[in-house]
């Protein structure tokens, strides 16, 4: 299984949104695991590739710094699943 991970802080203006792109990618990629960090949490391990939020990481590796559009990561999503 693939894994999305997001990581946004509570005071993020744009994480917000992240949010709700969230929610859609997994109702799309419902094989998809999508999980959400708050940096701004106790006990959340910031990996080294994240410097800012929102930032998105694919199985461990970075795809995006800031909000993709739903067609753009949906379109990135299946390319990079090989999914139809």
């Amino acid at each position: 299984m693939h894994q999305l991970d997001i990581y946004i802080e509570e005071n993020c203006l744009g994480c917000d949104y992240t949010r709700d792109l969230a929610s859609e990618v997994q109702e799309a990629f419902p094989e998809l695991e999508v999980r959400i960090f708050d940096l701004t949490r106790p006990n959340i391990i910031k990996p080294d590739c994240v410097f800012a939020v929102p930032t998105y990481l694919l199985d461990g590796s970075r795809l995006w710094v800031g909000n993709p559009g739903i067609g753009e990561i949906t379109k990135r999503l299946k390319i990079l699943l090989c999914w139809t």
